[in-house]
Order: structure tokens, then sequence, then C-alpha cells
């Protein structure tokens, strides 16, 4: 099942703070949380830590 999710990024590569907002879709998987599956891909696609990304919202 696709979900998006609704996603605030508050720091860039340098920690530096940031206010940046998107969305993007996720494949959700019922082994993991699709919290922690899309807060690890964008903190890799970024290049930030993953405590730096915010998950705001996630619709079905």
């Amino acid at each position: 099942m696709n979900v998006k999710v609704h996603y605030r990024i508050t720091q860039d590569r340098a920690g530096i703070p940031q206010d940046f907002a998107g969305a993007r879709r996720f494949v959700a998987s019922e082994e993991q949380a699709i919290e922690d599956i899309a807060r690890r891909q964008l903190a890799a696609d970024y290049q930030i830590p993953p405590s730096a990304v915010e998950i705001s919202r996630i619709e079905a």
C-alpha cells in the first residue's frame, strides 16, 4: 500500500537550522512502522541525521 508522508526538515548537513516542508509517497510494509522507514529514507536522501526529519502527517 502506498502512503503519503508529510515531513519537515529542521537542519541541513552542516547543522544549520532549516525550515523545509514537503511530502513524498512511500510503500508501507507491515513489518516496520512507516514513520521509521520514511525518516531513514529522507535522512539518507538529504544526507542529514534522522533526528532532523519530523513527520507531521501520514495519509493513506
